[in-house]
């Protein structure tokens, strides 16, 4: 695989996950902690959550694509309440920051290489360019939840 098309498929997953993280910006900014920590019914999840999740999972998954073993608190995320849209911000903006130096490390090696994480509790085995698109198509259902999360509190008037 050329260094040409390792770094084409770099600027696109790069570019695709700043992109969902836009998108979340916009989402959260400006919400009220009554909105981001809003539960709308049994077995559902707040944006807040989803977020804290989608976040927590993109680290762990990119992570994964490298060959990388980051330490995930996943349950920690399923009962996150955000303090207020400036923390979700902060959190979108690091783990940008930690994505993109990942990313940076990214070699053709990794993308045909398979990777089984020692602590990954399904105990998967894919390719580096698996585990980037596992990332990519994860956050878009998250987002999308979140999304529709919003748009339910804003119909029952919630915050």
């Amino acid at each position: 695989m050329s260094d040409e098309l390792v770094g084409a498929v770099r600027a696109a997953v790069e570019a695709t996950l700043r992109e969902q993280h836009a998108v979340l910006r916009d989402l959260v900014r400006d919400l009220p902690p009554a909105v981001l920590n809003w539960v709308p019914g049994p077995d559902m999840n707040s944006i807040a959550v989803l977020v804290g999740h989608l976040l927590d999972a993109e680290r762990y998954l990119v992570a994964a694509a490298l060959g990388d073993v980051v330490e995930r608190e996943r349950e920690r995320w399923f009962r996150y309440e955000a303090p207020s849209a400036a923390a979700l911000l902060e959190l979108i903006d690091r783990t940008e920051a930690e994505t993109s130096e990942r990313l940076a490390r990214l070699t053709a090696e990794a993308l045909v290489r398979e990777f089984s994480p020692p602590n990954d509790r399904l105990g998967r085995c894919f390719t580096g360019m698996r585990w980037l698109l596992h990332a990519i198509q994860h956050n878009r259902e998250h987002l999308g939840q979140a999304l529709l999360t919003r748009q339910l509190a804003q119909q029952r008037g919630i915050g």
